[in-house]
């Protein structure tokens, strides 16, 4: 799908930050991992919704949020790969861990979540998270891998990160029943904890983007 703008700079000569989309953040206690998505409000929904619960106050948050009244898809997604709004290069600078959230269409599979970004280890930890919590997940998936360096989830310390795409139906279950979103966030917060241990930092110093 073609969108409108490739990059921040088009996007905010037509549309008005605070109106016509917002953009809320937080540094959390932990500055080493970022949990953001580049298409939260009504372009993805509910993708800030979802950051929101797994950042909680620990971790630093970013929501690019789409506010128009119709068309927040077509005229509010900067594709990942060009997403260089400031604010958010500048939280993911400062994180060792990026974990981008997304929504996708279903594509004839309204059950996977794919999985993304060029940090094999952290994708396969939260994947595997996610598998034991109950849902499926794809680390090979078709479209939207998120391998290219400059894609938002890539853009932290380690040159490397993690994308999630969560399909429409599946999106439209966290919606209906409140504690399957729940599950989900749970499990992403415990491998976020575990790949952020002291042990697990160690293991992962010095390891070249994938």
């Amino acid at each position: 799908m073609a969108y409108r703008f490739s990059n921040y700079k088009t996007l905010a000569a037509v549309y008005r930050l605070g109106t016509d989309y917002l953009i809320r953040h937080q540094t959390g206690d932990c500055q080493d991992v970022l949990v953001m998505t580049p298409h939260g409000g009504k372009i993805e929904n509910p993708a800030s919704a979802i950051v929101e619960e797994i950042a909680g106050h620990d971790y630093s948050l970013y929501a690019f949020e789409g506010n128009l009244s119709a068309d927040n898809l077509f005229e509010l997604h900067i594709p990942s790969e060009q997403f260089d709004e400031p604010l958010a290069l500048g939280l993911a600078a400062k994180a060792r861990l990026v974990v981008a959230i997304h929504g996708r269409q279903d594509y004839g599979d309204g059950e996977t979540i794919w999985m993304g970004g060029r940090d094999t280890t952290s994708r396969q930890t939260i994947g595997a998270a996610l598998v034991e919590a109950g849902f499926k997940v794809d680390d090979e998936p078709p479209k939207f891998r998120g391998r290219d360096a400059s894609n938002i989830c890539n853009r932290g310390k380690q040159g490397q990160g993690v994308q999630l795409e969560i399909p429409s139906a599946l999106r439209k279950t966290f919606f209906a029943q409140p504690d399957v979103q729940a599950r989900f966030v749970t499990a992403i917060r415990w491998a976020i904890d575990v790949l952020t241990s002291p042990k697990a930092q160690d293991e992962m110093e010095g390891e070249p983007p994938r």
